[in-house]
């Protein structure tokens, strides 16, 4: 599909091809499977995409703006080199192995989801949150972490004095973690 510019439209097991200059607002994607396709210069605004499977898929020049993941797969998937991914919602996804370096993803809602060896570094994620994401080995650097809240996250480590934090919320055992990088030790008084 090439520059199409389609609205309010369901589209339902689209497999073949790939995503071209493309304009999509308020459109829902249902078990769609763009593994190892091309989604390049697309725009989703408002759009839903629900057991779709972007794995090792393109989104050079895509941007999502207020687009909602529902059980979604992205293994693989270079979203560096998107355009843009602002006020997104992952819900029940799994984003493992997923480069993120240089998003803006400001106010991104991840929950329930499998972040494992994600790159967040240079990322901008205040005000984004994570509940009940796992999210071991994922890279944290130079990474804007204002007002971001990890507190029902687990498995993620960061340096504190090589990323950006203010009012980050943080919870045990990860913390510890966080206190032993800058050389303090928790103890837990009874």
């Amino acid at each position: 599909m090439e520059r199409e510019e389609k609205s309010d439209e369901i589209f339902e097991g689209l497999e073949d091809g790939s995503l071209i200059g493309c304009f999509f607002e308020s459109c829902t994607f249902r078990r769609c499977k763009f593994i190892g396709r091309e989604l390049r210069n697309c725009r989703f605004i408002d759009c839903t995409f629900e057991n779709c499977d972007f794995s090792v898929a393109t989104v050079t020049g895509s941007s999502f703006r207020n687009a909602t993941f529902k059980d979604c797969k992205a293994i693989g998937v270079n979203w560096s080199k998107s355009a843009g991914i602002h006020s997104a919602k992952f819900h029940q996804c799994k984003l493992n192995d997923s480069s993120f370096t240089m998003v803006d993803m400001r106010g991104t809602l991840f929950e329930d989801c499998l972040l494992e060896g994600v790159d967040f570094r240079e990322t901008r994620l205040e005000k984004s949150k994570f509940p009940n994401c796992r999210m071991n080995g994922a890279q944290f650097n130079k990474t804007n972490l204002v007002d971001t809240d990890f507190s029902q996250a687990n498995g993620y480590f960061f340096d504190p004095r090589e990323n950006r934090l203010k009012n980050t919320k943080v919870s045990l055992p990860e913390a510890m973690g966080l206190l032993e990088s800058l050389g303090a030790v928790l103890t837990i008084h009874s």
